[in-house]
């Protein structure tokens, strides 16, 4: 990771900015898995509102060479007397975190860019970095994902699965078994369905 010197002022208004973040909502689906996900889109446009609001900034630069795998160090293969230099491509994605004050962070994120079945290596290098920059995006701010349940399941912090679960009309009978093998240990728990 990289910083400005003090990053006091941007600590500040991270914390504060990550109060208010909302969830981003499974927006889109995985053709291949039929998994839902938050697109990058929707990432973005959650937290902008808040970013601004706290006078913060996110911005994000594609990077690629064939050493970004490797720390950029010449001492694992510069090409001089005799050393192989590596041959693999990489590419990533460098996210800097900025304050109003100027203060900063920075991190940057690469693999090794391959090509996939049915696209060309163009059109495979920016899948790559669309995924990167959602993941960088989220985990910079420190942000989640989760469905879109229009109220009827309990989000944040507290709602487990199992809660999650029962909300659907699930009688979650893991949770029950659960209970029933710690129930010498702890106090019963009392299980009720949610009120749809």
């Amino acid at each position: 990771m990289n910083k400005s010197e003090s990053i006091t002022h941007l600590a500040a208004a991270l914390a504060k900015a990550q109060a208010e973040m909302p969830v981003a909502v499974f927006d889109a689906t995985n053709p291949f898995l039929k998994s839902k996900y938050a697109s990058l889109g929707a990432v973005i446009q959650s937290s902008r509102p808040i970013l601004a609001k706290h006078n913060l900034s996110l911005v994000q630069f594609p990077i690629s060479g064939p050493n970004l795998g490797l720390g950029n160090s010449p001492a694992q293969g510069d090409g001089a007397q005799g050393t192989a230099r590596p041959t693999t491509d990489f590419i990533g994605v460098e996210s800097i975190l900025m304050h109003e004050s100027g203060e900063f962070i920075a991190e940057r994120i690469s693999i090794p860019l391959t090509e996939e079945k049915g696209k060309s290596k163009v059109q495979s290098a920016g899948s790559t970095l669309t995924y990167l920059r959602r993941y960088s995006w989220a985990s910079i701010l420190g942000m989640y994902s989760d469905e879109d349940s229009d109220g009827c399941v309990p989000h944040g912090p507290s709602a487990s699965p199992a809660s999650k679960s029962l909300a659907r009309g699930s009688n979650a009978p893991g949770l029950q078994a659960f209970q029933s093998k710690t129930a010498a240990a702890l106090p019963p728990v009392p299980i009720q369905k949610l009120k749809s």
